[in-house]
Order: C-alpha cells, then sequence, then structure tokens
C-alpha cells in the first residue's frame, strides 16, 4: 500500500461544501477509525512539531480528488487549544501545504473561535470571533478570512478588508 493510500484510509470522502467546526466533531469521531500510534508516530508527526502527551487527533475527512494533489482535514486538540488542519499532499504522499482552518483556542478569560466552510470551488470561508469572560457573542466583532486551495495544492491566503 502506497504512503498516499495509507493516509487517505483514515479519511471518508466529503461532498462540498462542507462546514467545519466543533459541532460536528462528535460526527467525525464516531464515523472514522481513529489513528493508530504508529500512524500519528510515522505520519502525523511529520507534519505536528509541537505533540505531547495530552495531544489528540482525530480524522475528519478529504476532499473530492483533485487532479495534482489529495487534501485531508484532521481534528488536533491539546491544552486550550484545538485546531482543525487542512493538509494538502502530492500523488505521493508528501506535504504539499498545511492551515489550520477553524480553532477554538482558550487565553486568560478570552475564548476565541472560528469557523471554516470549504466550497466547491475550494474557497475556504472563516469567520473568527471571541468573546471575554463569558460575555455574550458580538458577530459585528468578527472578522472574516478567505484561503484558497491552487490547482497545485498550495493553500494561499486573504483577508477581506
Amino acid at each position: 500500500m502506497s504512503k498516499l493510500d495509507r493516509i487517505l484510509h483514515y479519511f471518508v470522502e466529503t461532498t462540498l461544501p462542507v462546514i467545519i467546526s466543533e459541532d460536528h466533531l462528535s460526527t467525525y469521531e464516531n464515523n472514522n477509525d481513529p489513528f493508530p500510534q504508529s500512524f500519528i508516530d510515522e505520519i502525523i508527526s511529520e507534519w505536528e512539531k509541537e505533540i505531547d502527551e495530552f495531544t489528540e487527533f482525530i480524522p475528519c475527512f478529504r476532499i473530492p480528488t483533485q487532479e495534482k494533489f489529495d487534501a485531508v482535514v484532521y481534528w488536533k486538540g491539546g491544552l486550550l487549544k484545538y485546531d482543525f488542519i487542512l493538509i494538502t499532499l502530492d500523488k505521493a504522499g508528501n506535504l504539499i501545504n498545511k492551515k489550520a482552518i477553524s480553532s477554538t483556542i482558550v487565553a486568560d478569560n478570552i475564548i476565541k473561535k472560528s469557523v471554516a466552510s470549504i466550497e466547491e470551488d475550494l474557497i475556504i470561508n472563516i469567520i473568527a470571533g471571541q468573546t471575554i469572560d463569558g460575555s455574550e457573542y458580538d458577530a459585528i466583532e468578527s472578522k472574516a478570512f478567505a484561503m484558497e486551495i491552487m490547482p497545485s495544492g498550495e493553500i494561499i491566503f486573504n483577508m477581506e478588508e
């Protein structure tokens, strides 16, 4: 089995558009096989440099196959930081690009959250906001971002003005 096939085995292909947020994490956890430790040691550790005994990973999905690359999303949970990470891979299974596309970060009394959607044209729309001291979320304070997965597998980032 090729490296790419071993990676894609853990990720169920999804249909686009798809929304990525913590609200969907239990669905991924229930529908996908967990990564064995050997996979984390061999593959994930190539992509992730900050792994400790508290770090968890959950495979989420893969986007429909593209001509020059494949793309998968997984969840990385650590202490007070949770990310959905998009990885693009060449046809040999080597990393092209990696970006966090949806996150929850807790720092002191501030909770920062972002939600993403991947559209059919491979545009990733992200909305990010925060609450302070458990106050009610104010949508006016949110920021919108956009990324795009290029035909080469590179992920480019833009912030809307």
